[in-house]
């Protein structure tokens, strides 16, 4: 540990667990507001959505404090989110978001981001706001090329929504990036035998964005599986589109980078290589996420679910001590496939690897904080 909890000033009342464990921790996600325009039939977050607790939102003053505490413990990337964090306070014409941009910057976060489903109206009067203009990128969600590959899990008329607001903050100057759930509908091809999912790549750059970021939609044997729609793809059809999207990559055919998950390993190469394909954040204790029903987390695919790390209430942050740990399920000391996925051999020989694991990413806390990655390429 850097420090000692004595030596340090937190505003909440921190259970000391909980500070040793996150002493490494280098990225926050405040999941702001448990509320969303759409019903995305993909989405990880849809239960706690549709299922509100006595709170819906995390309180902003409870909101402040807690981003000025993960900074003193090490965080520098900052990732504001939902539900839809546009909604968030919006009776209050949107002030605590715009106050927790400021906090952020005032502390000295490095990197402060919103993930959003660019559903907001009056898109050019949000963005234009200059607390809005000290974010470092916005990230919009998408999940296709057209509005009929896109609607079809995201709803009508949501693509066209979003691709307005996407031009717009493109417009205002913004470093605009999209995330895009790999579904069914993007490993078919077009009219010209080209993959959905590269059209993708083609059609976001064409609007300005400068990084495309997928995520994937596998059955795991995980209580996600049971509200995350009927959009997975086999493991099969998943390693013909990411070698096919591979070449693509390293043949220089987009003109902006693309973060894919690899989602998979051979044993063969897991074993020959632990340290790398057995990253987990779980063990390595550097993000947290934050939820209104005052569970904090580290696995998102825990989402939706009671497992978590600790507890927040009132000016208290509390260990969870009991089965609910998530901790409770990994070998913390030893390097193993993600067993957040599956359980027993439901992939055969192929091993799941952390959600997160998008070799060779240029992502803000992987290049300047995590160094695996470094030591993989550069030795």
């Amino acid at each position: 540990m850097r420090n000692n909890t004595k030596t340090r000033k937190f505003n909440f009342e921190i259970d000391p667990k909980f500070v040793e464990y996150f002493d490494g921790m280098h990225q926050v996600f405040l999941y702001l507001v448990d509320e969303c325009q759409l019903n995305c039939s993909q989405c990880l977050y849809k239960l706690d959505n549709n299922f509100y607790l006595a709170r819906r939102d995390i309180d902003p003053k409870q909101a402040l404090c807690m981003i000025e505490d993960f900074f003193e413990l090490g965080a520098r990337k900052l990732t504001l989110m939902g539900g839809e964090p546009t909604l968030y306070r919006k009776s209050e014409k949107n002030q605590p978001l715009f106050d927790l941009i400021e906090k952020a910057n005032a502390l000295g976060y490095e990197y402060v981001r919103i993930d959003t489903n660019g559903q907001f109206e009056d898109g050019s009067l949000l963005l234009a706001h200059p607390s809005m203009r000290k974010l470092d990128e916005i990230t919009f969600s998408l999940d296709g090329p057209t509005a009929q590959i896109n609607d079809l899990v995201r709803g009508e008329g949501s693509f066209d929504c979003a691709v307005e607001n996407i031009k717009c903050a493109v417009d205002l100057g913004y470093t605009v990036n999209v995330t895009c759930c790999i579904h069914k509908g993007l490993v078919e091809r077009n009219a010209e035998g080209e993959l959905y999912i590269s059209q993708m790549a083609h059609f976001v750059s064409e609007l300005g964005v400068k990084v495309l970021n997928f995520h994937d939609l596998f059955k795991g044997g995980i209580p996600r599986d049971h509200w995350t729609g009927d959009n997975d793809i086999s493991i099969d059809k998943w390693f013909e589109v990411w070698t096919g999207m591979q070449k693509n990559i390293e043949s220089g055919i987009y003109s902006i980078p693309l973060r894919i998950p690899q989602s998979f390993v051979t044993e063969e190469d897991f074993v020959g290589d632990p340290e790398y394909y057995g990253y987990c954040s779980v063990k390595t204790g550097d993000r947290i996420l934050v939820h209104p029903n005052g569970i904090m987390r580290v696995c998102s695919l825990m989402i939706g679910t009671p497992y978590g790390i600790a507890r927040y209430h009132e000016n208290e942050i509390y260990w969870d001590d009991g089965y609910t740990n998530e901790m409770q399920s990994h070998d913390i000391n030893t390097n193993t496939p993600c067993t957040n996925q599956v359980k027993g051999d439901a992939y055969g020989c192929m091993k799941p690897t952390c959600v997160s694991f998008k070799p060779k990413q240029n992502e803000f806390v992987w290049k300047l904080k995590l160094d695996w990655e470094r030591r993989r390429y550069n030795g």
